[in-house]
């Protein structure tokens, strides 16, 4: 199941430490190569030695917050790091989940989680009283938010308390979930994604433009998820404050007419296309060279058509899949539905965006998915970080569909 694959294992603390030695060795029969990383309550329950006689010497210390001395050299931690499929952290202990949301490098688990560019999965007992608390919900959703797997293994002791000491957590379900996520890393390997994210900007003089309200962040989403897949990613992107997730090539327009050309210029290699950005619909047919002035008597703005890009790329679609997005404030389904055939895509998300709570700037969103055989599926509001991962599912069911000549 995990042949050939090195995974850290963060120990973490509490009275189930001792649950992070049953998982290293089903990571072990499962045929991975171990390395194990110490937080700063390890110890109190588990000794080093155990970890160190199990995976022969393989393990980073909790103070070790920038690497080791290997024989007479230093090896940086994210050299320990870097070669690492993916890290798994058991258990993930209230202490632990509020530094690692907090992004508080203070201890080598920590820091090799901020380190680390692979799937992690902190393990939990979820249901256990300390961690239904609103304080550690909210480290939570934080740390789910950018992407970390959650996982609660939790299991009820004989007493069926809700107090975490009494509570246990299964290694197999755990292992599982670590091979899963592997699994998904490799499902768009050789594919190549462009992405558009965003909004575009019209110039009308130096100062001003023409934007919407998109922020990008459907988008950014996308990208680290098919990232994580294994895809060669192109981000396109219009004026955001996102930083572009690692391993991707971002590429920053301002107009709608330099999204096209970057698309353009890259259409050929791609497997896959995602049309998230709200491409401005119109610029103006003049742009001032200077700025303009608010004491002018009146100011009227000629504005003309900009091409639209994702109806070029469906006229000559080929093989690909292409997803667009649709933002309306009425008529949601029936829009969207003409947006599907008119414009030859594997099938399109529309979301109603005259609720102020969701969509645009928001971390959430509520969509509708049309595909081109006419079939809507409503899904529940949920965080953006997974609707990406929820599109990107629909992606790789068309991609096997097209493979074997289904479609």
């Amino acid at each position: 199941m995990l042949d050939h694959t090195t995974v850290l294992l963060g120990a973490g603390g509490g009275p189930l430490t001792w649950v992070a030695v049953d998982v290293l060795r089903a990571l072990q029969r499962a045929g991975a190569q171990v390395r194990v990383i110490l937080s700063p309550e390890t110890e109190t329950f588990i000794p080093a030695l155990t970890f160190q006689a199990l995976t022969n010497g393989d393990v980073i210390p909790a103070d070790a917050l920038y690497g080791t001395i290997v024989g007479e050299d230093f090896r940086p931690l994210s050299a320990w790091v870097a070669d690492c499929a993916a890290l798994v952290v058991v258990p993930a202990t209230p202490a632990f989940l509020a530094r690692a949301a907090a992004g508080c490098a203070d201890d080598a688990l920590v820091r090799a989680l901020l380190l680390h560019r692979g799937p992690t999965v902190l393990a939990y007992p979820g249901q256990a009283a300390v961690y239904q608390h609103p304080l550690v919900q909210a480290n939570l959703q934080r740390l789910r938010a950018v992407g970390i797997q959650l996982y609660d293994a939790g299991v009820p002791g004989p007493t069926e308390t809700t107090d975490d000491i009494t509570w246990a957590l299964e290694a197999q379900p755990i292992v599982e979930r670590v091979a899963e996520c592997l699994q998904q890393t490799r499902e768009l390997a050789g594919k190549t994604v462009i992405i558009t994210a965003g909004p575009t900007q019209e110039p009308i003089d130096p100062v001003r433009h023409i934007s919407n309200r998109a922020s990008g962040k459907t988008g950014f989403a996308l990208a680290e998820a098919a990232r994580r897949r294994g895809a060669r990613v192109i981000l396109v992107t219009g004026p955001t404050h996102l930083e572009a997730p690692a391993g991707v090539t971002c590429l920053r327009i301002q107009t709608a007419l330099e999204m096209r050309q970057a698309v353009l210029d890259h259409y050929d290699s791609a497997d896959v296309v995602i049309k998230t950005a709200a491409v401005a619909d119109f610029r103006p047919t003049v742009i001032a060279q200077d700025k303009v002035k608010k004491d002018v008597a009146s100011l009227s703005i000629a504005l003309e058509r900009n091409p639209d890009i994702l109806a070029e790329l469906g006229a000559r679609k080929g093989q690909r899949v292409l997803v667009g997005f649709a933002a309306e404030t009425q008529d949601l389904l029936a829009n969207a539905a003409q947006k599907v055939r008119s414009k030859h895509l594997d099938f399109i998300i529309a979301n109603d965006i005259s609720n102020p709570s969701l969509g645009f700037a928001s971390d959430d969103n509520q969509v509708h998915i049309l595909d081109a055989a006419g079939h809507i599926e409503t899904l529940p509001t949920m965080a953006k970080v997974h609707l990406a991962d929820y599109i990107l599912d629909r992606v790789q069911t068309v991609l096997a569909q097209r493979s074997r000549g289904a479609v």
